[in-house]
């Protein structure tokens, strides 16, 4: 009788994390890791890994660790490093509603300005808090100007090597200083009568996008229901066709995300009844009188950009890290010299041994190697202050975030904090992990080549389980 090669492995993985340290089998976790790379590594996939004992201060295992790889979202971990070591703990990211001149019976003698801040929590509710603020300040009239300041950074919208047809997507958002609803609208389409064109509603409104529905209700012969955008005009315009049979919700980016938050707060003011001269772009006076503020921690931000790797969120907080060597106006370019600068300084590599040009991952041009992606949770170790906020805010096995249907065995489940990474290409994993000695874990496993998600994310899984049995 033949026994697979698979049964082997999958007995010897058993015995690993039934007994954990109490093993019959006496290899070294290097060859316990070479022995998961070997039988469980996805066809076609390539893998390089880096682990080191934070607890013994000693590296664990190196698999290629110095192999330069794409990080995909893994790439969140040196931006939010980054940013809460230079920004501070306290750092908040604020929206401003301005004015100037004097207000006398009810009306503002000047112009009032909507002062974006890089927010990317921003919400259609603020906005209107804001209008709100403005009438409590007694201010029922406006004789000048209403304006949006977006100032703050210039006017490139995306990371570079980001791909052009990812753009209706949510997860890819036209980046501003002013944004609402992360930049997107949902698009609501609902069946009518048979021949009818659907009922379509977008969340939240706004009157800078338009509707072009040429869809039909129980309609068999137009094929499926498609919701998108026109990616090669890149306009507001929201184009539906095909059959309608049941509702369909589907979240499309807006190019122009400053006009789209700008038009939903002229909007505010309209239902409020306060009147104004005219609107347009401008950056504000030095000196203006603040009315209304809306606030967002960078712990609040972190935590969104790394249990939930939001694009947007990490974004925000490269491109404000950018502004610490820029007065206004920052650049990608900025940001990518301030982060890469600080990469170099703090881990003492050079500027050769990695290339990170946005704060997300989805740049085709990122790169860096497993062992610097440790180096860089090495440094967040140790420092007490930046370690509790960044490891509270990444994705906990079996428990939430990106790991909440991954890692969720008894021997793992709660015992590792780690972000995931995943695009085309690419599959990555990095984090902390707590092994059955009570060890703490610093790891990264980077998968290339890796066109379907689901083995890699096997393997990694897998890598984990054994090193859990440390």
């Amino acid at each position: 009788m033949s026994i697979s090669k698979n049964t082997i492995v999958l007995s010897f993985l058993l015995t690993s994390l039934s007994f954990g340290p109490v093993l019959a089998d006496d290899r070294s976790m290097d060859q316990k890791l070479d022995s998961v790379i070997t039988n469980f590594l996805p066809k076609g996939v390539s893998v390089s890994a880096y682990v080191y004992d934070l607890t013994a201060d000693s590296t664990v295992f190196d698999f290629r660790g110095g192999e330069m790889c794409r990080p995909a979202s893994t790439e969140k971990v040196i931006t939010a490093v980054t940013a809460l070591m230079s920004l501070g703990k306290d750092y908040k990211f604020q929206t401003q509603l301005s004015s100037q001149g004097k207000v006398e019976d009810g009306t503002l003698k000047g112009d009032l300005y909507l002062i974006g801040g890089l927010d990317p929590g921003l919400q259609d509710s603020d906005l209107k808090r804001m209008v709100l603020d403005l009438k409590n300040a007694g201010i029922s009239r406006i004789d000048g100007n209403v304006y949006a300041d977006i100032s703050m950074m210039d006017s490139v919208p995306w990371g570079s090597g980001w791909c052009w047809d990812d753009a209706p997507s949510s997860f890819q958002p036209y980046i501003s200083p002013l944004m609402i609803h992360e930049g997107y609208v949902a698009v609501d389409v609902r069946p009518t009568e048979n021949g009818q064109a659907p009922q379509v509603t977008i969340s939240p409104s706004v009157k800078n996008v338009r509707i072009d529905n040429r869809a039909r209700s129980g309609v068999k012969s137009l094929g499926a229901l498609q919701i998108t955008r026109d990616i090669l005009k890149n306009d507001n315009t929201i184009i539906i066709t095909g059959n309608c049979t049941q509702r369909q919700v589907k979240e499309i980016t807006i190019p122009n995300s400053a006009e789209m938050a700008f038009s939903y707060f002229l909007g505010c003011l309209d239902e409020a009844g306060i009147a104004y001269s005219g609107s347009g772009w401008k950056a504000s006076p030095v000196v203006v009188n603040r009315i209304s503020v809306v606030e967002r921690s960078i712990q609040t931000v972190i935590k969104e950009a790394l249990r939930e790797s939001n694009n947007l969120y990490a974004e925000a907080l490269f491109l404000q890290t950018g502004r610490l060597s820029v007065p206004s106006k920052v650049t990608y370019s900025d940001a990518a010299k301030f982060v890469s600068n600080f990469v170099i300084r703090k881990i003492g590599v050079t500027q050769q041994d990695f290339n990170i040009v946005d704060g997300c991952g989805l740049s085709m041009y990122d790169y860096v190697s497993p062992r610097t992606m440790v180096d860089f949770l090495k440094l967040a170790y140790s420092d007490e202050e930046t370690y509790n906020i960044f490891y509270k805010s990444l994705p906990v096995s079996g428990i939430d975030g990106t790991l909440k249907s991954r890692l969720g065995s008894q021997q793992t489940i709660n015992r590792i904090h780690a972000k995931t990474g995943s695009v085309t290409g690419a599959c990555t994993l990095a984090g902390y992990l707590t092994d059955s000695r009570g060890h703490n874990i610093a790891f990264c496993i980077m998968n290339g080549g890796a066109i379907k998600m689901a083995p890699s994310r096997r393997f990694q899984d897998t890598f984990c389980e054994v090193l859990y049995g440390m």
